[in-house]
């Protein structure tokens, strides 16, 4: 159920404003992005929360758990003077009640609100977009069907929230769809051009720019996902299986690329090959087994690794894999060429996104090893 992710490289550094669109529901999704960013980033999301979440007990405990705040203009100011990264939905409580014929629809209004204060503070804002969890469930019911639409407005004086819309998933029952996840972060977008200027002219400028970028996130989305071998549910159940016997598969050329800077300059030369927020595994079998997080890290662990075994020359045997899954078996040889003893056989499993490897696991191949 892994969710795939598009453009977190280009998060920046020291804060920013996420704002993006508001799926069905909203925690269908919501959680697997502020994973995926933690994990891939160490990025934490505080997300600001509408009034309504505060008249529900328990529910609003479990979201402040989460970072949840209060979404007034002190807590804003007071999150941006400390360098936090936030995340807003514009389209707020209505765009996570979607009706029937909303999927994927951006429901702003004409709010302006989010893009004052980022202009106030020179805050970059980071245009999101999320696709995948409004095809796990349909609404056969919302708040322009009779009776339903009267609970909505009873629900809505009593504790300010209006009655979520009326849903099925797998067959007649509400039990979600297993659609996979997709995720894009855009370029961030400059607000310290306007000078600290939060006016009703700059506010709607920025909000269009936005509004404009989250919509081509998604429109981006639906691509990727149509050229997607693994998005349903089979092929992601398979997993990486084993490996094809040959040097074909979709990623070979980057392995042989990958191969050849190895063997002219030693394993540093993988850097241009690694996102810098690689994660590099031991093999599960080895003592003190640890995780390398970060290019640097895990160069300086590959380098460290082969001179433990005297190795000097990758031999590549095998690579499969898809576009994004990457199996790749290899020998690390003693010598200057694939003439000289094998020091090691080892087994790489990787991911690959946008052409960089983003995370490596080893296994070593040999059973005396």
């Amino acid at each position: 159920m892994r969710p795939k992710l598009y453009g977190a490289d280009s998060v920046p550094e020291g804060g920013a404003l996420f704002v993006g669109n508001h799926t069905i529901y909203g925690f269908l999704d919501l959680p697997f992005m502020m994973s995926a960013l933690w994990s891939e980033r160490g990025i934490v999301l505080r997300g600001l929360g509408e009034h309504g979440h505060y008249a529900i007990p328990v529910w609003r405990n479990l979201l402040e758990t989460c970072g949840m705040v209060r979404g007034t203009r002190d807590n804003v100011r007071a999150l941006m003077r400390e360098r936090e990264d936030i995340l807003v939905f514009p389209g707020g409580a209505r765009e996570v009640l979607k009706r029937r014929d909303e999927r994927y629809r951006l429901i702003w209004k004409e709010r302006l609100g989010f893009a004052r204060l980022p202009i106030e503070f020179g805050y970059p804002i980071v245009p999101f977009a999320a696709v995948g969890a409004e095809e796990m469930l349909d609404v056969v019911a919302d708040a322009e069907t009779p009776v339903v639409a009267q609970v909505s407005q009873v629900t809505q004086r009593l504790v300010g929230v209006p009655l979520p819309p009326i849903v099925h998933g797998l067959g007649p029952t509400p039990i979600r769809r297993p659609e996979r996840l997709y995720f894009w972060f855009g370029e961030p977008i400059d607000t310290a051009r306007f000078g600290g200027e939060a006016t009703d002219a700059s506010a709607r400028v920025l909000r269009d720019e936005v509004r404009d970028s989250v919509e081509s996130g998604i429109a981006f989305l639906h691509e990727q996902r149509e050229r997607d071998p693994k998005r349903h549910l089979l092929p992601r159940l398979r997993g990486t299986g084993a490996p094809a016997p040959a040097l074909d598969a979709p990623q070979a050329a980057l392995v042989r690329a990958a191969s050849d800077a190895w063997n002219e300059r030693g394993p540093a030369a993988l850097a241009p090959f690694l996102s810098p927020w690689v994660v590099l595994e031991d093999p599960p079998n080895w003592p003190d087994r640890s995780e390398w997080r970060g290019r640097e890290s895990a160069l300086a662990r590959l380098d460290e690794v082969t001179r433990a075994f005297g190795g000097r020359w990758v031999e590549t045997t095998r690579v499969g894999g898809s576009d994004e899954d990457l199996v790749v078996a290899l020998n690390l040889h003693a010598g200057d060429s694939a003439a000289a003893p094998v020091a090691t056989s080892l087994r790489l499993e990787g991911t690959v996104e946008l052409g960089e490897i983003t995370q490596i696991r080893a296994f070593v191949d040999r059973a005396d090893q």
